[in-house]
């Protein structure tokens, strides 16, 4: 027999099978992509199926402060109305003011050439909400100033005790102020938010945010009046 012969015809019968093997192989990953391809696609329909099934279109409308409280819808793509509605330009306060403080000024040092340290000190009169007694109080605190022109800004800390000191309180003021430059007098708007870890008397200030106005005098002293805002939430 001729060995040559036999030896081309194992390698031609080997080179078959292998061929074969490849196909197999190669065929059954094919298989294999086009099942993980069918199942990502059908888990992405129950997914939006599920999704859809949720979505509930929504009527809603935009009210605009008018004169005659006019109420307009407005359509969006796919009869998805959104609900708008227009805020008021009144700030909800508590009918009577909580804190009233005469304030004068005791130091300053100046910063640079925009901004002074200013210490202040005051007497005044806390009337908590729901309550009419008065408690006599004295505050200290400090102040960072900032003026440009005839406008003012101060962000700063201010201590409230009880007259008898057995309490207190610290409030974290921003203020911003227009002057007459020519008196020293002027108007300014505050807001502050209380807190406090007194379980007595002034226990009600904690959390309390207050929103307010100052006047200020020729003298250097101001007159500042605070209500409570109330904003509805806890």
């Amino acid at each position: 027999m001729n060995l040559g012969y036999l030896s081309y015809k194992m390698s031609i019968s080997n080179n078959y099978k292998r061929e074969r093997r490849k196909a197999f192989f190669t065929s059954s990953e094919s298989a294999t992509r086009v099942s993980i391809l069918i199942a990502l696609a059908l888990l992405a329909a129950i997914a939006l199926a599920l999704i859809s099934s949720t979505i509930t279109p929504i009527t809603t409308t935009t009210a605009f402060a008018q004169e005659e409280n006019n109420t307009t819808l407005i359509p969006t793509p796919n009869n998805y109305n959104v609900t708008t509605t227009a805020a008021t330009s009144e700030i909800d306060l508590s009918p009577q003011p909580v804190y009233q403080d005469q304030v004068r000024g005791v130091s300053e040092t100046q910063i640079n050439q925009t901004h002074t340290l200013s210490t202040v000190a005051g007497n005044g009169t806390l009337t908590l909400p729901n309550t009419t007694d008065s408690i006599r109080t004295t505050s200290s605190g400090n102040l960072i100033v900032s003026l440009e022109g005839t406008t003012a800004a101060a962000a700063g800390e201010q201590i409230v005790m009880t007259e008898d000191g057995s309490e207190s309180a610290t409030a974290t003021l921003y203020e911003i102020a227009r002057f007459n430059m020519q008196d020293g007098t002027g108007k300014g708007i505050a807001i502050a938010v209380v807190h406090t870890n007194s379980t007595g008397m002034l226990a009600p200030l904690n959390g309390m945010i207050l929103a307010g106005q100052e006047e200020f005098r020729a003298d250097g002293s101001r007159f500042v009046t605070m209500w409570e805002w109330e904003s509805g939430y806890p």
